[in-house]
């Protein structure tokens, strides 16, 4: 058998396989465990959400109270979210095309992202991003970071939106997980211009400081290069280095109080 019929009759069994969970996942036959939350329950089958989460192999241990009643409750996330967690686990996808722009009463934005709120197109896929890391699913990280990027293209211009995202970000990833920070260095150099007329935005810089801490280096990087021509990873180029050497020479003729150092007195006594 050639590679490429090989690779076909592959394909044409994991498609059957997927088809066949996907009937199970609508008719619930043979499911063993519940999954619910706030007030919405999803029937499922432990060997399918086992398999794709640590997290749930452990709960559905016969140690765990979980693995005894055959059920779990998530309560403090958002049942949307989980939704679409389900979705995953018998599709290896989830549509986001069904989120609206329309973002969570004010009074929530002090609260964790949990409950039922509604967040942008953006902000549900860096939600589902904490999901795949919270429940350790390394191919929903995957996707829910692609996703994050694509709606990044039409979401960074949307004046609470874009800030709410990388607050979301920043208040739940470990500064170890990179992710979705780095999808949001392009979006914050190419529309620094704009970014920087956006109240919401700078309140953010000014009140978020691991935030802060990425953009400034980031904006001074990109001022310099604009500038100068200088690199702060490659280093300035041959004849900047000479002048930033000399002023850097010159500098340190005096100390931090203005008062000439003994290498300049010197200098002084011998004019």
């Amino acid at each position: 058998m050639g590679n490429l019929a090989k690779a076909y009759l592959i394909y044409d069994a994991k498609e059957t396989f997927l088809q066949g969970l996907l009937k199970f996942e609508k008719s619930g036959d043979f499911t063993v465990f519940t999954i619910a939350c706030g007030d919405r329950e999803w029937k499922v089958h432990r060997v399918v959400i086992c398999s794709h989460s640590k997290y749930f192999w452990k709960t559905c241990q016969s140690g765990f109270k979980e693995g005894e009643t055959g059920a779990i409750v998530l309560k403090e996330e958002n049942p949307a979210v989980i939704a679409k967690l389900v979705n995953y686990f018998y599709k290896f996808d989830y549509d986001d095309s069904d989120v609206k722009d329309a973002h969570s009463d004010k009074d929530n934005r002090e609260q964790p992202p949990a409950q039922d709120c509604k967040p942008s197109k953006l902000e549900f896929n860096a939600l589902m991003y904490f999901a795949g890391d919270k429940y350790d699913i390394g191919g929903l990280k995957i996707l829910a970071k692609a996703k994050f990027s694509a709606a990044l293209v039409q979401g960074w211009d949307q004046e609470d939106h874009f800030p709410e995202a990388i607050r979301l970000v920043y208040e739940n990833t470990v500064s170890s997980d990179r992710g979705l920070r780095e999808c949001l260095k392009p979006m914050l150099v190419v529309h620094k211009q704009q970014l920087q007329s956006n109240e919401k935005f700078m309140d953010l810089v000014e009140t978020n400081g691991k935030f802060a801490r990425d953009l400034i280096p980031l904006w001074t990087r990109q001022q310099l290069q604009l500038s100068y021509g200088y690199d702060l990873q490659a280093g300035p180029s041959s004849d900047l280095a000479q002048v930033a050497n000399s002023q850097v020479s010159q500098t340190s003729l005096y100390d931090g109080a203005g008062q000439p150092t003994v290498l300049q007195e010197d200098r002084l006594m011998e004019g």
